[in-house]
């Protein structure tokens, strides 16, 4: 598959300050998803052990495993956006011309852009509803504004690589 829209895993050479400070952030971001995606996964295996073993399961490990697992969702998407890896169906555009490709991706870009601010904005509203009313998990009685709360930086940074995406497409639009 062409792929019109990847990064480098590591910034160039000519890459500023900027860039590679977006990068490191991503990767940071995205590194702690993972370290809460492998916590989980020993947590969920310690409980599986224990349910089948000793018929003594991790109270709560569903409702950790869905906490969890969002935010570490969330923390994945920023990395995943600044280098091009979501998934881009473009059997219709590998015909068009480069240019016409260009604004076509950044236009993708941008809507992301707009979507995850959206997200942003829509989540912090969440979180601070369910702090005021004293939402809590089911079983472990959790405060669900600290999970949500967890997830805002991520929606924004997702939202500021869209926008350094969309700048790289039109940038790359310019260029023959």
């Amino acid at each position: 598959m062409n792929e019109s829209l990847s990064f480098d895993a590591a910034p160039s050479e000519g890459a500023g300050l900027a860039s590679r400070t977006l990068l490191r952030t991503a990767q940071g971001f995205a590194l702690g998803g993972g370290l809460i995606l492998l916590v989980l996964v020993a947590m969920s295996l310690v409980s599986i052990i224990g349910r089948k073993l000793f018929a003594t399961p991790i109270r709560g490990d569903f409702e950790l495993m869905e906490i969890g697992a969002a935010v570490a969702i969330a923390a994945f998407l920023p990395l995943c956006e600044l280098r091009g890896q979501h998934i881009k169906v473009d059997a219709f555009t590998l015909k068009l011309p480069r240019r016409l490709q260009a604004w076509l991706d950044a236009f993708a870009h941008l809507l992301c852009l707009l979507a995850a601010l959206l997200l942003a904005w829509r989540t912090g509203l969440q979180a601070l509803e369910s702090h005021e009313y004293g939402e809590v998990s089911t079983l472990l009685s959790v405060p669900l504004w600290i999970p949500l709360l967890g997830i805002v930086p991520s929606l924004l940074l997702l939202a500021i690589t869209a926008g350094a995406r969309t700048l790289h497409c039109l940038a790359r639009e310019q260029r023959p």
